[in-house]
């Protein structure tokens, strides 16, 4: 069973229309490993996890998707941007890599490169554990 799965399995969320598709959506976008790998060298930098694929997520998850993260007219959509940072500390466990005490200080601003403009804080991760899964990177001539 792979990191979404697993989730999907223990999880409790709801999309905008009471069913799993959004979360599951999510997932898919964050579970990719150049999405993980991006969340990681944040981590390795003591930015907030969110700071290289915020822009992204806004852009993915907009008002018309399963899963808005960005304001709409009737909704802060503040709940689903909670979900994203339980998401994320659910994947970032199978690498290995935990909250620091006090992440969600002024160090975990998400900075202004970043390109954000519904996410301002996320969790500052540390590695602190074994890992479970491991991003392989691989470069081969294109034909």
């Amino acid at each position: 069973m792979g990191i979404k799965e697993e989730f999907m399995k223990k999880t409790k969320m709801l999309d905008v229309h009471n069913g799993k598709n959004g979360v599951e959506e999510v997932m898919d976008y964050l579970v990719d490993p150049a999405t993980v790998f991006k969340m990681i060298i944040a981590s390795e930098m003591e930015l907030p996890v969110l700071t290289l694929i915020a822009k992204d997520l806004e852009k993915k998850f907009d008002e018309n998707s399963n899963f808005p993260v960005v304001v709409t007219d009737d909704n802060q959509n503040t709940t689903a941007r909670q979900n994203v940072g339980r998401m994320i500390k659910f994947i970032m466990a199978q690498y290995g890599y935990t909250p620091v005490d006090g992440g969600l200080s002024e160090r975990a601003r998400i900075p202004a490169i970043s390109g954000s403009k519904y996410f301002s804080t996320s969790g500052i991760y540390k590695k602190t554990d074994e890992a479970k899964y491991q991003i392989e990177i691989i470069s081969r001539k294109i034909e």
